[in-house]
């Protein structure tokens, strides 16, 4: 008998299975970020921090974002079982 869990963010277990090769991507995004948080190649340069920042938070909300959509995309072609 299966056990039926609550679906995250509205989507599947296997819409989520799916999806978490982007969880790489994701991981070395937040590794520089947190690497650039403890060594500053640049010093305190407000401007320079912002652009780095700024960059790197563009890319995961954008690849989170891109991963949401194809995620319920592939939910709505996949017939429930």
């Amino acid at each position: 008998m299966h056990r039926r869990t609550m679906p995250t963010l509205g989507l599947s277990r296997e819409s989520i299975r799916d999806i978490s090769g982007n969880l790489v991507p994701l991981g070395v995004l937040l590794f520089f970020a947190g690497w650039l948080l403890l060594e500053r190649p640049w010093g305190w340069d407000l401007l320079s921090l912002a652009v780095v920042y700024g960059l790197i938070f563009s890319l995961v909300g954008t690849l989170f974002l891109v991963t949401y959509v194809v995620a319920v995309r592939f939910q709505e072609a996949t017939p429930e079982r």
